[in-house]
Parts: C-alpha cells; sequence; structure tokens
C-alpha cells in the first residue's frame, strides 16, 4: 500500500450521488446524524476511540443489508429499523475508481474484508489527516452498492452533509 500517494488525489472529488441514506434501530433515529457512536466501536474506515465517521450507503435497501450481513443474515436479529436520507455535497478519496486503488497500490478486496480493517483504517486515518472529507468506499455487500464514509468534523463550508428526513424502514 502507498499511503503517501494520497497527496497526489488532493483535495478529491465528489461522491458519485448527492442522496445518500443510514439506516439504524428506529430507537436510535433522533440520532441518526451522530458520529459519536462510531468513536467507541472499531469499524472498517474508523478506528476505535480514535475518531467516529459517519456511514452512509448508496440506497437505503444497501444501508439494511450491510447492517443485516452484521447479523450474519438474521433479519429476526434486528429491532424495527429507521432509515436516513442525507444531502452530500464535499471532497472525498474515491476508492471505487479503479485508478485511485493502483496509484494506492491497494487490492479491492482489500476494501471488503471481513476480519481485517487494516488497510481500510490506514487510508482512511491518513486521508482524514491530509483534508479530505470523506470516502466513496466499494459496499462489502456487491458492486451495485457503495459506501460513503463522511468525516463530518472535518467539513469546511461549501461542503455540507444535511439529514433530510427519517421514517420507518421496512426492508424489502
Amino acid at each position: 500500500m502507498n499511503l503517501s500517494a494520497l497527496k497526489e488525489l488532493l483535495p478529491g472529488g465528489l461522491p458519485p450521488e448527492k442522496i445518500y441514506y443510514r439506516v439504524v434501530n428506529s430507537h436510535y433515529a433522533q440520532e441518526i446524524d451522530e458520529i459519536t457512536h462510531t468513536m467507541h466501536y472499531s469499524w472498517r474506515y474508523n478506528p476505535s476511540g480514535e475518531f467516529g465517521v459517519l456511514y452512509l450507503s448508496s440506497s437505503a435497501n444497501c444501508a439494511f443489508q450491510e447492517k443485516l450481513r452484521q447479523v450474519n443474515g438474521r433479519k429476526e436479529d434486528l429491532p424495527l429499523q429507521a432509515a436516513g436520507r442525507f444531502r452530500v455535497k464535499l471532497n472525498c478519496l474515491d476508492l471505487t475508481d479503479r485508478k485511485t486503488l493502483k496509484i494506492l497500490e491497494v487490492n479491492p478486496l482489500q476494501l471488503i474484508d471481513r476480519r481485517d480493517f487494516t488497510t481500510t483504517q490506514n487510508i482512511s486515518r491518513e486521508a482524514r489527516k491530509l483534508g479530505f472529507e470523506g470516502i466513496a468506499a466499494p459496499s462489502a455487500i456487491g458492486e451495485e452498492c457503495h459506501t460513503l464514509v463522511v468525516f463530518k468534523d472535518k467539513l469546511n463550508p461549501p461542503s455540507y452533509c444535511r439529514l433530510l428526513d427519517v421514517n420507518t424502514f421496512q426492508p424489502v
């Protein structure tokens, strides 16, 4: 992996879509746009205790499929969910672009590994430090979905990540 090449990719570009989604336990619907909770857990793009991120998906169904994957496909283990829609404009590192992965010397499979977050967390840590406001990344559930990781506390105007609405989510 060549993290020093991240400087060549600054300032980044706009994410592929302008509307993104997040699905959460309906008990936490009022906190759907918060990053505090991710500070306490280590996930793909945020090392525990270092910084929080807002994980968004290209569709509500993609976001739900990601959650379902976390419980090994056991739908009954998920309580009632709420889906939030977000309008996003920010400068992001695009890890869905094969040219970017080649520059960084990263194999696409490293970005969706279920057990080893070393590569993704190192990329995230360095991208955040350099001034990227987010990361567009492949989804671990398939090519039809992608993830937008927002460094919400690093957004500088005119960039934004705005919650539009929240509704009860019924999976298809």
